[in-house]
């Protein structure tokens, strides 16, 4: 089984970001990596779980937005609020979906259920 590792979107409103043509603002982005979460929590400016935090994080997993010819933290902080807000909806959405339930067994009574992660690079 292969999985996607890159995942399209359409901004909501999509102001302020150049477009190659037309009025849609649309992008790329990919899945989360552990490098990310871990070069995050190495700068000490940024605490986690904060607006800062979800910026910076999405700078590096966004590959492409409209005509932008780079995706850093300015470019993030200038979204819309109702983009910034789909894009973090979106990038939770898309990592969930591939490590959100796993199998596990208790080693005393053998009983199998799911577990469920509840914090975006928990894994």
């Amino acid at each position: 089984m292969k999985i996607r590792t890159e995942f399209r979107f359409t901004l909501p409103k999509g102001t302020g970001i150049k477009t190659e043509g037309g009025h849609k603002v649309s992008g790329t982005m990919r899945l989360v990596k552990v490098k990310d979460i871990v070069s995050i929590e190495r700068d000490s400016s940024v605490q986690k779980n904060t607006g800062a935090f979800y910026v910076v994080l999405l700078s590096k997993v966004i590959e492409s937005l409209g005509a932008e010819k780079s995706i850093n933290r300015n470019t993030i902080e200038k979204l819309n609020p109702v983009d910034f807000a789909f894009l973090v909806d979106f990038m939770h959405e898309i990592n969930h979906q591939i490590i959100k339930k796993i199998p596990l067994k208790c080693p005393n009574c053998q009983t199998e259920y799911y577990g469920e992660f509840e914090q975006l690079g928990e894994a």
